[in-house]
């Protein structure tokens, strides 16, 4: 995982638009959508799967709230992590035992 300590923004702050500072009094607060789209959306989000303008009022949102912001970052970099994981092949063995636990 990238950790950027001399001031550079990380993958992770460009990703969420941590570069697009707001304030509270911004006017893009009136239509930046509440905690759960954010949270509804997030997977999407990361993978770059939601229309801009969902994008934007995601970002907007991040701008804004803290919780949101800190949950995002952390489901962010658990992505990362596990897309970073090697990949292996589940045995054909394996996969007739489980077909069987389900068929019953």
């Amino acid at each position: 995982m990238e950790i950027i300590v001399n001031g550079s923004m990380s993958w992770i702050d460009k990703l969420i638009g941590r570069d697009e500072k707001h304030s509270p009094d911004d006017p893009c607060a009136d239509d930046m959508g509440d905690c759960g789209e954010v949270r509804d959306n997030a997977s999407d989000f990361i993978d770059g799967e939601v229309p801009a303008s969902l994008t934007s009022r995601i970002r907007h949102h991040l701008g804004l709230c803290n919780d949101c912001d800190g949950w995002m970052t952390s489901l962010a970099q658990t992505v990362g992590l596990v897309r970073q994981t090697p990949q292996h092949s589940v045995p054909d063995s394996l996969k007739e035992k489980l077909k069987k636990l389900t068929d019953d």
